[in-house]
């Protein structure tokens, strides 16, 4: 993929690799959204077109790096990943909570994860270094007395992407910049 540097694409732009899922995961999600939704005194839902699970959050980055990270995207490991979706949990923010989904560990994941981590590094790429938890984000800015009770269920991937993360119209959106599609080859 060649990307164009035009205006669009001059000012830094802010960059993370994500993992997506296909529509019959997506559609179970967005049910416990609705199921979820409910039960908030507040919070800012994630819109289905933005559900992921970051592997790696690298930041404002100069849109010149965007072939070298295409580059390590191409590097990481394409073959099927299935997920086990194990139970909700929250981050305490000023605001209110992030409400995530979480997920059994899956050694795909954290391979896949690992081996970015590493590319990054060897590139000397800078990104945020916390400890991966693998978990989708469900909702922001969140109030809930308590978390529902979730029972599992088993999902699959369906892509690694460099996603650029921007307003447009001031609605939050991750446009896919390049993406992997995971296949059973």
């Amino acid at each position: 993929m060649v990307f164009p540097i035009t205006k669009a694409y001059t000012a830094a732009m802010r960059i993370f690799y994500a993992l997506t899922f296909d529509e019959k995961t997506l559609d179970t999600i967005c049910a416990i959204q609705d199921s979820i939704e409910v039960l908030l005194d507040k919070g800012r839902r994630t819109v289905r077109p933005n559900l992921h699970l970051t592997l790696s959050f690298l930041g404002e980055q100069d849109p010149l790096l965007l072939p070298l990270f295409k580059e390590v995207l191409d590097r990481l490991p394409g073959n099927p990943i299935c997920l086990q979706f194990t139970h909700l949990g929250h981050f305490d923010k000023a605001g209110g909570s992030i409400i995530w989904l979480g997920m059994k560990h899956n050694t795909d994941i954290q391979a896949i994860q690992e081996i970015l981590v590493k590319d990054l590094r060897r590139n000397g790429i800078s990104f945020s270094d916390t400890p991966f938890n693998a978990h989708v984000t469900l909702f922001r800015n969140a109030r809930i007395a308590e978390l529902p009770f979730l029972s599992a269920f088993r999902g699959k991937a369906q892509a690694l992407h460099l996603m650029h993360s921007h307003q447009v119209h001031s609605v939050l959106t991750y446009t896919p910049l390049a993406s992997n599609f995971l296949s059973e080859n």
